[in-house]
């Protein structure tokens, strides 16, 4: 269940919900559509009142709905807040609109800044699933863990591979690698995280800092998954590589010095595999900013761990 929702979200596909229906039977106006990632199961609208909103339609997983629940009654507890849900159903769910700037938006100007910011919400996360895990069961860590990373490592390296910017006996190498620290550590190689703390799902909203789409998904990396991903999508999203080629391993050793170095910089070799197979040579997104040259060959550097 967990990897065909990671699935979902990591794919382009059309609403499995009409979204004209569900504005029509809750007397809502659409104001906007596809201004996030022109994703079509996103929209802002107005309710009768006039208060701004965020519709969101497909699949919408009712864990989802306990981990806004569940978070919003922790608050007081953590370093973010999230959205009040106004209303929801079967394959859709109704949001206030958080007004303010994403965190992507300080990258260039306060990259320090961000990077804190980051491993506060991500730390701070870890709250709410040990509070969710007290109650029920996520499914089976270290299976779906090893099912998510070998099947995304395969998908997301193999047009790195077709454009020949490296060749597969390294995916095989990190495959290899990946399988000795399993052996190591078994399921305390991975944690359940968030998956997506990055810049434009944490809103700043004055002294308010506020998490979007919760989530709870398995991921190799226990402890520092969520942080790393983080940083990944900055390199993404930064105007300037070169300096974030050189942050990275400061950020590293600043945040992570408790983990075994060579086992992050072996998941952090594996994220930079997605944002460039996937993100920039598969999707060729549309969000990337700065030198995009530079950066594939700054994401191949932390691919072969040459920093």
């Amino acid at each position: 269940m967990v990897n065909k929702a990671t699935q979902q979200q990591e794919e382009e596909k059309e609403p499995m919900v009409d979204m004209e229906v569900v504005i029509k039977e809750n007397n809502l106006q659409l104001v906007e559509t596809e201004f996030f990632r022109q994703k079509k199961t996103v929209a802002r609208v107005k309710d009768a009142k006039g208060n701004n909103l965020i519709l969101k339609t497909g699949k919408i997983d009712p864990f989802q709905i306990q981990l806004f629940r569940t978070t919003k009654r922790m608050e007081v507890q953590l370093y973010f807040k999230v959205p009040t849900i106004i209303k929801q159903g079967e394959g859709w769910i109704l949001l206030e609109e958080v007004k303010g700037q994403f965190l992507n938006e300080f990258y260039d100007k306060k990259p320090d800044w961000c990077m804190e910011v980051s491993k506060k919400v991500a730390d701070s996360y870890q709250l709410v699933i040990a509070e969710i895990l007290k109650t029920q069961s996520l499914g089976s860590l270290l299976v779906d863990g090893q099912e998510w990373l070998f099947s995304r490592l395969n998908l997301w390296s193999k047009p790195i591979v077709d454009a020949g910017l490296i060749d597969f006996s390294l995916v095989q190498q990190l495959k290899t690698e990946f399988e000795k620290v399993i052996v190591k550590n078994s399921e305390n190689f991975f944690g359940w995280v968030h998956g997506n703390i990055i810049g434009d799902h944490i809103v700043i909203a004055g002294e308010d800092v506020y998490l979007l789409d919760l989530n709870a998904v398995p991921r190799a990396g226990r402890g520092y998954h969520d942080f790393l991903r983080a940083l990944d999508f900055m390199f993404l999203k930064a105007e300037d590589e070169e300096r974030m080629f050189a942050s990275v391993p400061k950020w590293i050793k600043q945040y992570l010095s408790e983990f075994d170095e060579a086992e992050v910089k072996l998941v952090f070799a594996f994220r930079n595999i997605g944002i460039l197979g996937w993100d920039i040579l598969h999707h060729n997104v549309e969000y990337t900013a700065g030198d995009i040259e530079a950066k594939k060959r700054l994401a191949l550097k932390f691919i072969k761990r040459e920093y």
